[in-house]
């Protein structure tokens, strides 16, 4: 979009100095102007920003500041949010009136870049830097894991060691042909605008690992060394998967006998996001995972989650890994005493293993009765996390490259206006959305 014709024209005849086109930039900031000063008026107050320095710099502070005001205060509106679809009141067998008001958990793979130390939040300075400021000196360090000899050059992410240069070579070599495959794929694509909308900008070569696993196979007999990748796993699903023991970061021996070496050639990205969402579909909270999402990390989440002002314990959540949750719960997370943990019924059939004493034993969801209905069925969505996970997906191409103040600032965003929306439609198909009284 621009101005254009006589209108242009009369503009630049009267000496206008400003540009005429609409950029990504104008509407990104506009954006943001337009949800600072909506968040300020639903505090009564008024925006206050810097009158100099860059405009790109401007409102940082204020979105850190409403940033910072999501995570002590929670989502608005929602935090206290109930309705006849994720809030339910039943008689127990003895005749006791209960209510229940479950929450879901689950996580999605939408990283941003972070700094290469493991479970570092400093934020990157720039999102080309591999290491934050603090770890800033890393630099200039060899990338090849377990290497602390000094970068050969200024154009080097290595040493001087053969072996290391070789590792260099052949990331390079992957990524340059990468990119020519992109480039091949994106020219057939040229004739077909509508399409092309669609196709993301061609990833810096040195951004190609971001998005797999990259080790190298060093075979001491024969002299050579391959890089070997697979897709990175993102988001924990399954008991079966996060029952494995970590990965050594530089095991000395890979599965054919060859010496394997790890290195951090490129820039690495956050884990995943994690969402707690209640079965009607309200997202009450999101969360950034840096390394992994450990169960630990997840209960130290719902925990935060549901200390703010006004939140309230929930009476279950369900989550993919609650067998493992459940029990370091047991042991270090006393906040979770009387909460039910169990798991949703299709990862309980399909993704837990029979033979898992533990979770039969304590993470059947049919152990609770107040989740079946008076016709038996399942009163709850327990699948809504999955489907919102889903909808958030569909950001991560505008989200990617962000550092922490723009990309949780956009998400919060998106999830409040979605809130609203979602509650609008709630009131309109009678399922009487209200706020519950403490």
């Amino acid at each position: 979009m621009s101005l254009g014709g006589t209108y242009l024209k009369g503009l630049k005849d009267t000496g206008w100095q400003f540009g005429s086109r609409l950029t990504t930039e104008h509407v990104w900031d506009a954006f943001v102007i337009l949800c600072l000063i909506e968040n300020k008026q639903r505090e009564n107050q008024c925006l206050q920003v810097p009158h100099t320095g860059a405009q790109k710099d401007r409102f940082r502070d204020a979105m850190a500041e409403r940033n910072q005001d999501f995570v002590l205060n929670g989502q608005p509106g929602v935090v206290d949010h109930a309705c006849d679809k994720c809030y339910r009141t039943y008689m127990t067998a003895s005749g006791e009136i209960r209510h229940c008001h479950p929450i879901v958990g689950d996580g999605l793979s939408i990283g941003r870049p972070c700094c290469a130390v493991f479970a570092c939040r400093e934020p990157l300075q720039n999102n080309r830097h591999r290491y934050c400021k603090t770890h800033f000196s890393q630099h200039d360090v060899c990338a090849v894991m377990l290497c602390e000899e000094p970068i050969s050059g200024a154009d080097s992410k290595t040493c001087s060691d053969p072996e290391h240069k070789e590792f260099e070579r052949k990331n390079k070599e992957k990524g340059a042909s990468n990119f020519i495959l992109k480039e091949r794929f994106r020219h057939t694509q040229a004739s077909q605008p509508v399409d092309t909308l669609a196709t993301q900008q061609i990833d810096h070569v040195d951004d190609v690992e971001e998005t797999t696993i990259e080790w190298f196979e060093v075979d001491d007999n024969s002299n050579t060394i391959r890089l070997k990748s697979r897709a990175n796993p993102g988001t924990v699903g399954t008991e079966a998967d996060t029952a494995l023991p970590p990965l050594d970061p530089c095991p000395s021996k890979s599965a054919a006998g060859n010496r394997v070496a790890k290195a951090q050639f490129s820039r690495k990205r956050t884990h995943n996001e994690q969402t707690l969402v209640r079965p009607c579909g309200i997202i009450y909270a999101r969360a950034t995972m840096f390394g992994a999402e450990a169960v630990s990390n997840f209960l130290v989440m719902v925990q935060n989650a549901f200390s703010i002002p006004g939140a309230k314990k929930p009476e279950h959540i369900f989550y993919d890994t609650n067998c493992l949750a459940r029990q370091q719960a047991e042991k270090s997370f006393p906040w979770f005493k009387g909460i039910g943990m169990c798991v949703d019924v299709w990862h309980f059939l399909n993704k837990h293993q029979t033979t898992h004493q533990y979770c039969q034993e304590n993470c059947n969801p049919i152990q609770f009765p107040e989740l079946l209905d008076e016709f038996g069925k399942w009163f709850f969505n327990t699948s809504v996390a999955e489907q919102i996970n889903a909808w958030l997906q569909g950001y991560h191409s505008i989200v990617r490259e962000m550092l922490p103040d723009k990309f949780d600032f956009f998400l919060d965003e998106m999830i409040m206006r979605r809130n609203v929306e979602h509650l609008k439609k709630l009131a309109e198909q009678g399922h009487n959305p209200r706020s519950l009284d403490h």
